[in-house]
């Protein structure tokens, strides 16, 4: 194939210059074309993206009303002055309680006779009980045997099973103390000692020094006149859906709890669900705004699914206006809602179920707005569909362009023979009629 590297070769045409103009005259209008569609299929993309956003928003602020999310909360309030705090939960029962706290449950604590720190204690086996659990063998090698040595042999066969050890050195000398880290009597501790030299023998519990610094002992608590003990100082199964926290006996001394509703957990979940709406009508009109008069038109004016979506949400707040309005709910011009904060409190004060029978899971108006989601933005959702089908029709508009290129790359290469045939043509041309004149140059001086 012949090649045109630069203008002025032959018959002096700019044949590339020429072809460059040619292509880009004729890939212009495709190009265009291609580029406007392309552009207008990812803003589309786009808009639908921001739908589904607004859509998702919404879709997880009426999920927090599943379950006992649209039930009521429950506050605790505690007397001045008590042994314990208290926690709530929804399911805890509305009332009060009288509470004493009569003892704390307290964590068994040992400790040995004093000594030197160099000083051999012996060698063998010292096996360690916590509670009712199974015994822990701890071996002291001989040589092993210093206060200091037991620790930590102690610490590396026991560590998170129950019991820890540690080295107080006092002006006596060196105490061994081992504490349980389970408190009441299910924590307390039982030494004995096998094996070796029978040094060990002192540090069990019958028939050696070891005393007992705090003793294993089980909280107990009275509430309206019933007592329980627990080994720890948290109960959560004495009063269904309360947690008591002892911090301090009191013997004797009784005080209250009282259980009362708590609107403030769902008050918030509907200011979000509030501001989820909004901001999801808000996308709807944004992107398929029609323009004109100096307006903008969004990406979907036009598209008849974000005004089906609009007019499907609107419809189940209208359909759901009396209900709404009665919780102190109201509604704009342009389909916002809001809620007057003091007439939901007054509302809910009268009718504490009405936010379950309302957004409930099997609400008047949360079941169908959750089917009204999935069928927009669920796996098989209309946004769902449509954004597949503009992302394949990305995939389809790439194809045709590298088509396009290929075919335009054909009628580059043509016009570039087509034009290096018509160079060589004149080249040869020009050489003839400089021949001829010649010769007649020639003809005419010998005439």
């Amino acid at each position: 194939m012949a090649s045109i590297s630069s203008a002025g070769i032959g018959s002096g045409i700019d044949v590339l210059g020429l072809v460059s103009q040619l292509v880009a005259a004729e890939r212009a209008p495709t190009d265009q074309r291609l580029a406007r569609f392309e552009s207008t299929t990812k803003a589309r993309i786009s808009a639908f993206g921001a739908l589904r956003g607004g859509l998702s928003g919404l879709e997880s602020a009426i999920k927090k009303f599943d379950g006992t999310g649209a039930d009521l909360g429950r506050k605790a309030t505690v007397g001045d002055g008590a042994g314990f705090t208290a926690t709530v939960g929804t399911t805890a029962a509305l009332g009060t309680y009288r509470i004493g706290v009569e003892a704390l449950a307290t964590a068994h604590k040992l400790h040995s006779a004093a000594g030197a720190s160099t000083t051999q204690i012996g060698y063998g086996t010292l096996s360690i009980t916590v509670g009712s659990d199974a015994p822990i063998d701890v071996t002291i090698a001989q040589g092993k045997g210093t206060l200091s040595d037991i620790r930590d042999a102690i610490n590396a066969k026991t560590g998170g099973q129950g019991v820890s050890a540690s080295v107080v050195r006092g002006d006596a000398g060196d105490v061994l103390v081992l504490s349980s880290t389970k408190p009441g009597t299910a924590g307390a501790l039982t030494i004995s000692a096998s094996g070796g030299d029978g040094g060990l023998g002192v540090l069990a519990t019958t028939g050696g020094t070891m005393t007992t610094q705090t003793a294993a002992a089980d909280a107990k608590v009275v509430i309206d006149g019933i007592t329980r003990t627990h080994s720890g100082n948290k109960l959560t199964d004495a009063i269904s859906g309360v947690t008591l926290d002892l911090t301090k006996a009191k013997p004797g001394e009784v005080f209250s709890l009282e259980v009362t509703a708590d609107p403030s957990p769902v008050k918030a979940s509907l200011l979000t669900l509030i501001s989820s709406y909004n901001t999801a009508l808000n996308a709807l009109r944004t992107q398929s705004a029609s323009g004109g008069e100096g307006k903008v038109a969004g990406p979907l004016g036009g598209d008849s699914a974000p005004r089906g979506i609009t007019q499907s949400l609107r419809g189940l707040v209208s359909n759901n206006y009396s209900e709404l309005a009665a919780l102190g709910f109201k509604t704009a011009v342009d389909g916002s809602i809001s809620m007057d904060g003091a007439a939901f409190d007054k509302a809910i004060a009268a009718d504490p179920g009405a936010v379950a029978r309302i957004f409930g899971s099997e609400g008047a108006l949360g079941k169908p707005l959750r089917s009204t989601l999935t069928s927009y933005i669920g796996n098989d959702g209309l946004l769902t569909d449509r954004t597949k089908a503009l992302d394949n029709r990305i995939k389809q508009l790439s194809t045709q362009r590298e088509a396009f290129n290929a075919r335009m790359g054909r009628v580059e290469e043509a016009y570039r023979r087509q034009f290096t045939a018509l160079d060589s043509m004149m080249s040869k041309m020009q050489s003839t009629s400089s021949y001829l004149t010649q010769q007649l140059a020639q003809f005419s001086k010998q005439s």
